[in-house]
């Protein structure tokens, strides 16, 4: 049995299946057992995180960035250039529905991204779509008057807009606007989940869905706002968190400056790489000129550019590393031995601390460039017999034959 409603804003007919009464017979077929060379590979658009035909989940707290990310993101994919370190496959057009902002704030942060990485209007003129939900919401899905049923008012005059203009990837920011069900029931977010996987077989295009988190410790996809029908329904989960303290520290950030920052992971891989290998960007302020008589400063708005944690190797020449080495082989006197890590009052003993007073680095930075030693066997932990305490200690020994450059 089927149900028609009427879409009272785009005019649509649209009619929804309530059960199974008029599909095909279910039938099961053999496996084509295809040639893998015959196969068509996936149609990536944005790196590995959007793709033709599936829907893309980032999830983030408020406040680091995500609706600005979300906007480079579209104008990335209309341009066929990369703002955000993410290779761009193809050129499409895009569109962002920002379904709680006004248009003019969505103006501003455009404004601002364009203005951030140089873009001229010509790169993305007639290419990139906005829509407002101040302007006229969009509801993928809500229940019927019936309050059982699930309907889908919006799902056929979104698809035929998405033709007409020839989309490639829709930003759906945030998710939670673009359905009136249940946030915290798992069947209520697979059917609101499945209306925009609906869109993205129809029309072949990538949608990105942009969701809040709960309240709490940012640890992984789980911390996702309500059920998790969403984020196990997306074939892409992003996680966008903001810089920790520790975080801080290892990348030699300052604390005042820590909020600029915020990392980006895949949160369905098994494992997000440390501080210094993850995915990092800045929040930068972008002064729009546009003061007034009554607003003389005008605006400041945000716009995100990719950052490199500094690495302290490139700082370091061989020769330099050669006479830190000299010295941490030497000890500091008397007998005594550096030590790998650093204990209380024994941080003199600490074979970071040569390179600390030598090429005057962090703490933090030399802490990461003994660990590395450590790890790839330029150094190797030890004990000897301290001659003023007559007891064992623990030391580090360097492996000459593994030091960088020619060993005389």
């Amino acid at each position: 049995m089927s149900a028609h409603i009427d879409d009272p804003v785009w005019g649509n007919r649209l009619s929804v299946v309530a059960d199974a009464e008029h599909l095909p017979p279910l039938v099961l077929n053999p496996a084509r057992i295809p040639d893998p060379k015959t196969i068509p590979p996936r149609q990536w658009l944005y790196g590995t995180q959007l793709l033709r035909g599936f829907v893309t989940v980032l999830v983030a707290p408020g406040g680091t960035g995500k609706s600005i990310y979300a906007m480079t993101v579209a104008v990335s994919c209309t341009m066929g250039q990369t703002l955000l370190g993410e290779h761009v496959f193809a050129r499409v057009n895009a569109a962002v529905l920002n379904l709680e902002d006004p248009l003019d704030e969505l103006d501003r942060r455009l404004a601002a991204i364009m203005i951030c990485h140089h873009i001229d209007e010509t790169d993305v003129m007639g290419r990139l779509f906005m829509h407002s939900g101040e302007d006229r919401p969009v509801t993928m899905a809500s229940k019927s008057e019936d309050g059982f049923t699930i309907v889908y008012p919006d799902e056929a005059a979104l698809i035929e807009q998405i033709r007409k203009h020839d989309i490639g990837v829709i930003v759906v920011d945030p998710f939670a606007e673009s359905h009136t069900l249940e946030e915290n029931s798992n069947p209520d977010m697979v059917k609101a989940a499945a209306a925009w996987r609906r869109v993205a077989r129809a029309t072949n295009c990538a949608i990105f869905l942009i969701h809040h988190v709960r309240k709490g410790a940012v640890a992984d996809i789980d911390s996702a706002r309500g059920a998790k029908g969403l984020t196990d329904s997306a074939r892409v989960g992003l996680l966008m968190s903001p810089m920790t303290e520790d975080e801080a520290k290892e990348l030699c950030v300052p604390k005042e400056d820590r909020w600029q920052y915020v990392r980006l992971d895949n949160a369905k891989a098994n494992m997000a790489p440390r501080a210094s290998k993850a995915t990092w960007l800045r929040l930068e302020q972008v002064q729009l000129h546009n003061g007034t008589q009554d607003y003389p400063s005008g605006d400041t708005v945000a716009a995100l550019a990719t950052w490199d944690p500094p690495k302290v190797w490139e700082e370091l020449t061989v020769e330099q590393c050669n006479q830190a080495l000299d010295q941490i082989s030497d000890g500091p006197g008397a007998g005594v031995r550096y030590a790998p890590t650093r204990r209380g009052r024994d941080n003199d003993r600490w074979a970071g601390s040569v390179l600390v007073k030598m090429f005057d680095l962090t703490e933090q930075q030399a802490d990461r460039i003994v660990g590395t030693w450590l790890q790839t066997g330029l150094l190797v932990r030890d004990t000897y017999r301290d001659p003023t305490q007559r007891k064992d200690r623990s030391c580090v020994r360097v492996i000459d034959a593994k030091r960088p450059g020619p060993v005389e």
